[in-house]
């Protein structure tokens, strides 16, 4: 029966106004798509910048970061293969750098000088593998560069050419030996003998990863004096925290957007049960109890909130794909460096917003479902 009376009272008041639901609809998607499309781009975000960092620095149970840009002394490696905690720690120099690709644009290029030998038993992405044609001892060579795919990529360039990377105000010409398999920004493996070498950080570590012995906690590492313990997820949450102000920002202003999708929804339901009163009144003469007539303005409350849902969640999607193309992960903020993210798309979570839009709809359709009863 519900049925029955949604086709003779509904439909033909939404074919008689239609603009007047059709913004009430609109006012719903807007508010739907701009939350979807915002928490969208910051998982999307999120998962590359995590990826890429796993990428980078494989799964360390620990990392000891250098805070001084410049690097600090390599001598703590020594004492920490001493420690009886410390199974296999990693020597590591990260240079952020540009490559002139072989159009002539500059890329920006990530360089990890590492330790070929032990870099397989923490971060096997950044293993080197070498080109057809290349000695075996290519792997130690300072001027031998391993692209990872996204590098190969963005530069245009093949295995056996010489790259131009810059340092200072010159640039190094550097061999292209072979390839790693890390995914992510363009990134280039090096000795890193030879990373210490070309970028002036001679008998210095940017950072140094740690595999730990079996149930040994990270905190009894202690972090020397310029040097910072940090555990393998510390990067990704510090990046999360840094860009939660614009994510808060934002997100706020999506509710406010669904508040007033909920105020249309109210007014044009007002005006609605105030049109159809006498309809109502014959209903209730006719048996149809109060709470059936509430029920039935609620359920044209949910059909506004799901079809004003269903068009928020493809506009938010459509948005997030065109932010993500354009501003990357980060609207522009600069809190994901070098990050080109991939869409993240999760049904459930799509659901979840969808259900938010139809909960503001029905929200909005409170009182006029209170008159209708």
């Amino acid at each position: 029966m519900r049925l029955d009376l949604l086709r003779a009272l509904v439909v033909p008041e939404w074919r008689a106004h239609p603009w007047r639901q059709a913004l009430a609809v609109l006012a719903v998607a807007l508010g739907v798509a701009l939350a979807w499309s915002v928490h969208l781009i910051n998982q999307s975000a999120l998962a590359e910048f995590a990826g890429a960092v796993r990428a980078i620095q494989g799964e360390p149970d620990a990392s000891l970061a250098c805070v001084d840009r410049a690097g600090c002394d390599d001598a703590l490696i020594d004492r920490l293969a001493t420690q009886p905690e410390v199974m296999t720690a990693l020597p590591v120099v990260e240079v952020d750098s540009y490559a002139i690709a072989s159009d002539g644009k500059r890329v920006a290029l990530r360089l990890v000088g590492t330790d070929a030998l032990q870099v397989a038993a923490l971060a096997p992405s950044l293993l080197p593998r070498a080109a057809g044609g290349e000695t075996r001892t290519a792997l130690l060579d300072p001027d031998a560069l391993f692209l990872n795919p996204s590098a190969f990529e963005r530069l245009g360039m093949t295995e056996g050419q010489t790259l131009r990377v810059q340092h200072g105000s010159a640039t190094l010409a550097l061999r292209i030996a072979g390839r790693v398999a890390a995914a992510g920004p363009p990134l280039a493996v090096l000795d890193i003998a030879g990373a210490q070498h070309h970028f002036g950080l001679a008998g210095r570590l940017t950072r140094i990863d740690l595999r730990l012995a079996s149930g040994a906690d990270p905190a009894v590492i202690a972090a020397p004096s310029g040097w910072r313990l940090a555990r393998a997820d510390d990067a990704a949450q510090r990046v999360s925290n840094v860009s939660r102000a614009y994510r808060v920002n934002l997100t706020v202003l999506a509710l406010v957007a669904l508040f007033v999708g909920a105020f249309l929804v109210f007014a044009v339901l007002a005006l609605s049960v105030a049109q159809r009163v006498p309809s109502l009144a014959l209903l209730g003469v006719l048996g149809l109890s109060a709470r059936e007539r509430g029920a039935l303005v609620r359920t044209e409350c949910a059909l506004l909130g799901a079809l004003g849902s269903v068009l928020g969640i493809g506009a938010g999607t459509g948005l997030a794909q065109v932010a993500l193309a354009w501003l990357a992960g980060d609207l522009g903020g600069g809190y994901f460096p070098g990050v080109a993210p991939a869409l993240q798309f999760d049904p459930w979570q799509a659901l979840l917003f969808a259900l938010l839009g139809v909960a503001a709809a029905l929200v909005g359709g409170w009182l006029p479902a209170r008159q209708a009863a």
